[in-house]
């Protein structure tokens, strides 16, 4: 804020006070005595004289009210108002005396805001040459001063920011923040001081951290909030570096210690503590003399070479870990020093090279069998120069070639290669050199006793530091065999020819786009032509486009894969449909790669009648079998009926209760056979869902009081033979109905659970509840029960192991194998 300091001199502001007093006087004297005016009227001349020189100074303006007011006052009080002259004499000195008071009291205004004026001078001059921003807002937030170095700081001129809402260089997502914390701060009083870390928004639009400390103060009756700003950037960045080294140093996998010239540990990482076993807190404060070897003199000369301020390179040593381990170390220690330049103390880096000690130790001795194998291997490895002289020659040369390696050694590669050979071995060394590719050829090399052998070699190029081709490594092995079974392969295809022209069933060679490359008699009479009519010609010529296609495909996808395809085939050929039974193969070249697919087929158009013939026949016979089961579920069905209706008319419940057994025996084979009708299998059905189908129509038969007697299943989906899904499904109906009969007599609750499961080659079918159970002496393979006879009965049908446990009710357990399928 600026003040307004431009006031009139001291000596020019008491003479026009003197002037307004003697003005006031002459007046006075006019209207009382020679005009014989009122006294109070007289009096109100003073105010407006009065109110002049309170304008001209426009400071003290309730002082000189005050005055006034008691000058009019001591009209009416004054003792002498019986004299005009005195009264009026009385009244002049008064007021002469108000008008001095009012002239010292101007005085020291004046001197109070020069003195004013030079502090608001000094607190600018303080202020702008601050290396902080300062800030001063109103209680709305508005900026009423800012300085220079936060124009700097924020980017804007003072025009810029004057009047603006301080929110403005404040980043959107911590203005809310910014203002909460204003909020409480100004919450705890006027005078009091805040500091904490936010920050600024620049006019570019970048932000940038600071620290604030804000102070509320009063002025002209309205608060206002200054506040410091300094800049933390550099602070945060280097608080960010210290981390990172810090995250660093404590991260790294190499032993890094701090020692202070006296030898005692200052500083031990995450990598100290996996090299030498130590934690942190071991060592810390004890001396660096730990980690040496007894009887060691190296730990003295490291602190005195680091004392005279010297490095100590790398260089390899031994230590002692917390286990008593010698281990290898590779050293590097730096001298540590102040601000000042002066050394206090070392950091010693470290790193176990034990593992690398005992490798370059196995590389060692892995060189030293190299080199014996390489004396007893069977390839001859040998590296040239670019020109092709021999630098170095494996010992195996002496049993591949009969030579020694120093007869070698010199001389060039193509002094032993025979002469017809040597344009191919050395347009194949131009070849690695100008396409710096491992290259491959085959020639004949002269041995040592005068004969030649044939060897393959493939030499791969060896390049300097800038990449350029210097020489070769050759791997040179004896293929003499090779080339021979080669003669015996040319004279085996002569063979294959003879056979392929030979054959009955059409033989044919196509590339990928279906063209002829070689067909068989048989092949070209098939189609009406002569082998050497079709050699150039396309599948396209001779077969609907459709199946032409197909069969392009089929040779494509073996050429890709590299795998042959066997498949029978529908080919609409002249007026006659004919099946094929086809096989296509992948032909490889020389070079290793796919060239053509061999296509043999036979035709197999009446084999294929048969067949189908067969299939009718077969779905004719599931048809049947379908037929068969449906109307023994049918006969079952009214077995139950039959029987249903006579129970209607026996009075003997014993009589009655063994028909209605009879009558659930003859549905649990009908659901059997009902299940065998709908399914695709006519030999198998899912076992588990029968179970789960029988046992709750039982449940629902049986059990008047559902939440007295509760229903437990574990079963899984397992297809069963129908040579034993009969008997067992009657051994399901017969446990479970007893269960829910006699398990649980008047008054009783529990559970019944049914488990049905494969292990392996074995099926395990478990009926169990928590009911009154059997006698503790019931023998159930004696017993007269029908029932219990019927089960027993049936598991010997079905080659099956029964169980019977009476501890907390009763479990029936039945083992039993599958019977293996036919083929």
């Amino acid at each position: 804020m600026k003040l307004n300091l431009n006031q009139p001199k001291s000596y020019y502001e008491t003479f026009v006070i003197l002037t307004l007093i003697l003005l006031s006087c002459v007046l006075t004297y006019y209207f009382h005595f020679v005009l014989r005016s009122g006294v109070l009227f007289t009096h109100f001349f003073y105010i407006p004289i009065i109110l002049a020189a309170v304008w001209w100074k426009r400071k003290g303006l309730w002082v000189t009210f005050f005055l006034a007011g008691m000058l009019i006052f001591t009209s009416y009080i004054s003792p002498l108002q019986i004299d005009y002259f005195y009264d009026d004499l009385f009244r002049s000195v008064i007021f002469i005396i108000v008008s001095v008071i009012t002239v010292i009291l101007s005085e020291r205004i004046e001197k109070s805001q020069i003195k004013l004026k030079t502090s608001e001078e000094s607190f600018r001059s303080v202020v702008e040459s601050a290396i902080d921003g300062i800030i001063t807002t109103n209680l709305e937030g508005n900026v009423v001063f800012v300085n220079e170095s936060f124009q700097k700081m924020f980017q804007y001129s003072e025009e810029e920011v004057i009047g603006r809402s301080v929110r403005k260089f404040i980043p959107p997502l911590l203005r809310d923040s910014y203002n909460q914390k204003m909020k409480e701060f100004h919450k705890t009083g006027k005078r009091q001081v805040g500091t904490f870390e936010s920050a600024g928004l620049r006019k570019d639009g970048k932000e940038f951290p600071f620290e604030i400390s804000i102070t509320n103060w009063e002025g002209e009756g309205e608060l206002f909030t200054t506040s410091i700003i300094r800049d933390i950037s550099y602070r945060k960045n280097a608080e960010k570096t210290r981390s990172i080294l810090s995250a660093i140093v404590e991260g790294s996998a190499e032993s890094i210690i701090g020692v202070n010239l006296e030898g005692n540990i200052l500083s031990w990482n995450k990598g100290a503590e996996q090299t030498y076993g130590y934690s942190a807190k071991e060592t810390m404060g004890k001396s660096y003399s730990l980690l040496f070897p007894e009887d060691s003199s190296e730990y003295r000369e490291i602190l005195d070479t680091i004392a005279k301020g010297e490095i100590i390179d790398h260089y390899e040593t031994k230590r002692v870990t917390k286990a008593g381990q010698l281990i290898d170390i590779s050293l590097i220690i730096s001298p540590i020093k102040d601000k000042t330049g002066n050394i206090i103390g070392l950091s010693a880096i470290a790193r176990d090279i034990t593992r690398e000690k005992a490798s370059e130790e196995a590389l060692a001795r892995s060189e030293a069998q190299l080199s014996m194998i390489t004396a007893n291997m069977a390839d001859i490895i040998c590296q040239a120069s670019i020109d092709g002289v021999y630098i170095y020659v494996s010992p195996s040369v002496k049993s591949v070639l009969g030579y020694q390696p120093p007869d070698l050694l010199g001389k060039s590669m193509l002094e032993g290669v025979h002469p017809d050979d040597r344009s191919r071995v050395t347009s194949c060394m131009q070849d690695a050199r100008g396409k710096c590719m491992t290259q491959s050829v085959q020639y004949r090399y002269l041995r040592a006793d005068g004969s030649y052998v044939w060897l393959g070699t493939t030499g791969t190029p060896v390049y300097d530091d800038e990449g350029q081709v210097t020489g070769f490594i050759c791997n040179s092995r004896d293929i003499t065999n090779q080339k021979n079974a080669e003669d015996a392969l040319r004279e085996s295809e002569a063979k294959y020819r003879t056979l392929v022209e030979s054959a009955n069933d059409p033989i044919s060679l196509y590339d990928e786009n279906g063209i002829f490359l070689m067909a068989n008699k048989a092949g070209a009479h098939s189609m009406g032509e002569e082998p050497a009519d079709l050699l150039g010609r396309s599948l396209r010529d001779f077969f609907p486009p459709e199946i032409a296609e197909k069969q392009i495909d089929l040779i494509r996808r073996v050429i890709n894969t590299e795998e042959g395809v066997d498949m029978e085939m529908f080919v609409p050929y002249g007026d006659k449909d004919q099946w094929f039974s086809t096989s296509l193969q992948p032909i490889y070249g020389r070079d290793n790669q796919i060239h053509s697919v061999q296509v043999i087929s036979r035709d197999i158009t009446e084999i294929k009648e048969t067949q189908l013939k067969l299939e009718q026949a077969l779905q004719d016979k599931e048809m049947l079998m379908k037929e068969i089961y449906h109307r023994v579920k049918n006969n079952l069905m009214v077995i139950s009926s039959l029987l249903n209706l006579q129970s209607r008319y026996i009075k003997d419940e014993e009589a009655k209760a063994m028909f209605k057994q009879s009558q659930e025996r003859a549905q649990s084979m009908a659901m059997i056979h009902e299940r065998l009708y709908r399914s695709a299998d006519l030999k198998h059905i899912n076992f588990g869902d029968y179970i789960r189908k029988l046992a709750r129509d039982l449940f629902r038969t049986y059990v008047a009081d559902p939440s007295r007697i509760k229903l437990e299943m574990d079963v899984e989906d397992v297809m069963i033979d129908i040579n034993i899904a009969i008997p067992l499904g009657l051994m399901v109906n017969e446990l479970i109905s007893n269960s829910m009969k006699h398990a649980f007599p008047e008054g009783h609750s529990g559970e019944i659970g049914v488990k049905f499961k494969e292990h392996a080659d074995q099926c395990v079918l478990e009926v169990s509840d928590t009911g009154v159970g059997f006698p503790p002496d019931f023998d159930f393979e004696k017993s007269d029960s029908l029932g219990l006879q019927l089960i027993n009965s049936l598991t010997q049908q079905i080659s099956g192991e029964l169980k019977l446990e009476k501890d907390q009710g009763t479990t029936f357990k039945i083992t039993f194998q599958q019977p293996e399928e036919e083929d």
